[in-house]
């Protein structure tokens, strides 16, 4: 298995006698002092044009995404970004927040997967594993952005665990004081080690819009014992 780095989204400086990370970790919590890391699930990426998105959170309130990482197979044939908000200077609190939505397209003609990895920052630079016995001296934490002009857009997200059996339907819908602009819908993997092509293609998701609701029916059978889930994604305003 092999790791690629997405993108370092904050550096710390520490000192000497800094220990090295575990050979099993990625960099998703490279230059932080205090990271509590997040390991998300096999994420299917279909062939063609059309992106996924996957989002991942921090488990705790006031946590923010201090770095990021990905777990890609052998023969990669995935290209992963994950969207970011607009300020200065890039960083945690700025660029990120509690939860960030991963972008995934297959760059081969099939199926394809990728696991999201998170460095999130404990709330007031407390808690959670250190990564060293270093004492920080800066405290990192969520800036307050102005109230945005205009309609606001909200990404909401429902994640349900899939039955054993052959095909099923899940809906979703935005709140009553908003409109549905736009859904993606995702297929992901609670496996340790990623699915292979067969497995991947093996169970499709395809959504639909009804009303302001989204319609998403699955097709294809989890295996027996394995986790597999569907994730809606929507994107709301008001």
């Amino acid at each position: 298995m092999k790791r690629f780095l997405i993108g370092a989204l904050v550096a710390v400086a520490v000192g000497a006698g800094v220990g090295a990370p575990a050979a099993t970790a990625g960099t998703e919590c490279e230059g932080l002092p205090e990271c509590i890391r997040v390991i998300g699930p096999w994420v299917s990426v279909p062939a063609g044009p059309v992106p996924t998105y996957f989002r991942v959170q921090c488990p705790g309130r006031g946590q923010t995404v201090g770095g990021l990482d990905a777990d890609l197979p052998r023969g990669g044939g995935v290209d992963v970004s994950f969207l970011g908000a607009l300020g200065g200077p890039v960083g945690p609190g700025v660029t990120t927040g509690r939860e960030i939505v991963f972008v995934a397209f297959a760059t081969l003609p099939r199926a394809v997967t990728f696991r999201p990895l998170l460095g999130c920052i404990p709330a007031a630079g407390g808690g959670g594993r250190s990564r060293t016995a270093y004492e920080p001296t800066r405290t990192l934490s969520a800036v307050t952005r102005p109230a945005a002009v205009g309609p606001v857009l909200t990404r909401r997200v429902k994640t349900v665990r899939l039955r054993e059996g052959a095909r099923q339907s899940v809906s979703y819908a935005c709140r009553s004081s908003e409109r549905l602009l736009a859904f993606s819908t995702a297929i992901a993997f609670r496996t340790r080690t990623a699915p292979s092509a067969a497995r991947l293609a093996s169970i499709r998701a395809s959504g639909r819009r009804v009303g302001g609701r989204v319609v998403v029916t699955v097709r294809g059978r989890p295996p027996a014992g394995t986790r597999v889930e569907l994730q809606i994604l929507a994107v709301c305003v008001r």
